[in-house]
């Protein structure tokens, strides 16, 4: 170590895409992001022992009072995710025998402490010797540590670093994880016998230890990483693990051990709506109905008894409404697939089909008593968004407080933005946001956080001009939840910044079959002059119009979309007179007659036509920071159309005329 009071000491974890992006449920989502979270708040709680100051990113103070089991009674116990696994300690006041090993000691001890609690929670006394070596050979062989010292503080000293990697994954034999690709899974069955493999995940998911049936699917099987990911949340308050070499201990809190399914958030909106018109005789018959054939899985997220925010807005507010009419909040805790007949006729979701029909049967009842036409949409959205260029600065120390404060602030704001936006937030943390949301308030969300972001560094660091991207994947809820969660961070990285050339939304939808299209825009010409998000309201106005009967002429089919992509792919070089004029044609031989109409009418289709074509122009930053321009070599994108009547149909697919 130089002889210097002026070192910079930097820290990064992981790996972690591997380990918060492989997931079958919301819970491994959310569970990956929280336990890096709460390992980089370890590393943190070690430097500031030694006498480190951390300046970026600065952690939130709440959170490590209760990492150090000092929280008060008014400190909230964190629910999400909100420290970055990645940053810089400026040790100008650390003692010259500061330890940096200390560091990836302290972090491994307490993934060794979360492994631990889980075993002795779940597997003690259960599983054999076969299971205890995988365990070990998992736990103890999967997070990387790097982290550089220096006397200067240059701001690409840890991807130099990270160059270096020299860690070998070990070797993993037999039947492997459903969860974490190539890891091999717990039952320590080697050989080709899926029987026996099947019988211990059998006999765990009957030991009588809380929640484990409901926690462990139906012909699951898990390597040690992602049972932790599983189930921590059940024992997590029981963790406490002493700092090496320092005084103090770290510890867990009390966290949800659930929290929204994909179905669930897909559900929301349709089932507020429910829950506000239905009559109450009518939500008591489907809820008998439902109890039939599954339980109240969803219940901790409509329940205001529980001391956690994970509820969807939307479904605990209408729940809540109705309570003096008679209207029980459980009855919005079902589990969220018994809303999509899909799932109904699924007989590996619900195995007894016969009492699954009588269920259907149900729902169909349920929406004719709330006087509703549609079933719920089958799509959810998956919301990530990520500064742009931020980096850049932060190799100026005298940048560094005002972009933390600016971060700390807009953290501290962006988990009320989710939530008033019927989502559920996964992490927030420094410029990173992650949250699941319904399809119809993702790209709200997204702007919202976007000008809320803008406002954190206007308000504490005006000289620093930092934007944000965001990219939304609607899914539909059949769709594996891993392969999308790694394209969300492509479709940011590639599309919104790099081909759009930041401070832009980027979209993709992913149907059954794959994917269905991609639409991105820079946020100014994104948003109107209100903040409003433009295809939003494009897609709301012909929603609204196909819902209006009396208007014979100023509906718009599925036929006319599709023929609209084809005009767009023909003629993308043509001027915007002479595109709006072939689109008017065009929507007169799929659908209507323009004699038909008055003149109000006609306007109104005009300039319907002439939002809808705004929508599928392509504009594109020459660079960072500069206004957008027409993109030359590809002005038009036919998915806009496309996008739009997603949006208006909400993904149900279906020919109104």
């Amino acid at each position: 170590m130089a002889d210097t009071d002026k070192q910079t000491f930097q820290f990064t974890l992981g790996p972690v895409q591997s380990f918060v992006a492989q997931a079958r449920r919301t819970r491994d989502f959310w569970a990956g992001s929280f336990i890096l979270s709460w390992l980089s708040s370890a590393a943190i709680a070690c430097i500031t022992k030694q006498g480190g100051t951390i300046q970026f990113p600065v952690p939130n103070e709440a959170y490590m009072r209760h990492l150090m089991g000092d929280a008060s009674p008014h400190d909230a116990s964190p629910q999400q995710g909100s420290i970055p696994n990645r940053f810089m300690a400026h040790t100008a006041q650390v003692p010259k025998d500061f330890h940096p090993e200390w560091v990836t000691q302290t972090v491994q001890a307490a993934w060794q402490a979360l492994a631990d609690a889980v075993w002795a929670h779940d597997l003690q006394g259960l599983a054999g010797e076969g299971t205890r070596a995988i365990w070990q050979r998992q736990v103890g062989n999967f997070w990387e540590v790097s982290w550089v010292l220096a006397d200067d503080g240059e701001a690409n000293l840890l991807d130099r670093r990270k160059n270096w990697r020299s860690a070998v994954a070990p070797h993993e034999p037999g039947h492997k994880c459903m969860v974490m690709d190539g890891w091999q899974e717990l039952s320590g069955v080697t050989h080709t016998d899926m029987q026996a493999v099947q019988a211990f995940w059998k006999k765990l998911a009957a030991s009588g230890k809380t929640g484990i049936a409901t926690d462990l699917g139906e012909g699951e099987q898990l390597c040690a990483l992602a049972f932790i990911k599983r189930r921590f949340a059940r024992c997590f308050d029981d963790v406490e693990v002493a700092m090496l070499n320092q005084s103090g201990s770290l510890n867990g809190w009390r966290v949800p051990n659930a929290v929204p399914s994909v179905s669930f958030v897909a559900a929301a909106p349709w089932l507020a709506q429910v829950l506000q018109h239905a009559p109450v005789a009518a939500l008591a018959d489907w809820d008998k109905a439902a109890r039939t054939i599954t339980g109240y899985t969803e219940a901790p997220h409509v329940d205001s008894d529980q001391s956690f925010e994970i509820d969807i807005r939307c479904v605990k507010e209408a729940s809540e409404a109705r309570r003096t009419e008679g209207v029980h909040r459980r009855w919005a805790g079902l589990d969220g697939q018994i809303y999509f007949p899909s799932a109904l006729e699924n007989p590996r979701l619900f195995p007894d089909q016969t009492a699954a029909s009588q269920v259907l049967k149900q729902l169909n009842s349920l929406r004719t008593s709330a006087k509703m036409t549609d079933l719920p949409s089958p799509y959810y959205a998956i919301l990530l968004m990520d500064g742009d260029q931020l980096g850049q600065h932060m190799g100026d120390k005298d940048k560094q407080q005002p972009i933390s404060q600016a971060l700390n602030a807009f953290t501290d704001g962006a988990g009320a933005i989710v939530r008033e936006n019927n989502g559920f937030l996964i992490y927030a943390g420094g410029d990173d946001v992650l949250a699941l949301l319904p399809m119809d308030d993702a790209l709200a969300a997204a702007a919202a956080l976007q000008a809320s972001y803008k406002k954190a560094f206007r308000d504490y660091s005006p000289a620093i001009k930092s934007t944000l991207s965001g990219a939304i994947e609607y899914v539909h809820i059949r769709t594996p939840l891993t392969r999308v969660l790694q394209d969300a961070h492509r479709l940011l990285d590639d599309v919104a910044k790099e081909q759009t050339g930041r401070d832009a939304i980027a979209v993709r939808v992913w149907k059954p079959s794959g994917l269905a299209l991609q639409w991105a825009m820079p946020w100014e010409k994104a948003l109107d002059t209100e903040g409003r998000v433009r295809i939003s309201q494009v897609a709301q106005q012909f929603a609204a119009q196909n819902q209006d009967q009396a208007q014979e002429g100023a509906r718009f089919s599925n036929k006319f979309f599709f023929r609209m992509q084809e005009v767009l792919q023909r003629f993308a070089s043509a001027d915007s007179t002479t595109l709006e004029k072939l689109l008017l044609a065009e929507y007169l031989h799929s659908w209507g007659n323009l004699g038909k109409m008055n003149d109000v009418e006609k306007a109104v289709l005009q300039q319907h036509l002439h939002s809808l074509l705004e929508q599928c122009r392509q504009w594109q930053r020459p660079s960072a920071g500069a206004a957008a321009q027409p993109q030359k070599t590809h002005p038009i994108n036919p998915d806009g159309a496309l996008l739009v009547r997603f949006l208006a149909q909400k993904g149900l697919e279906k020919d109104r005329t």
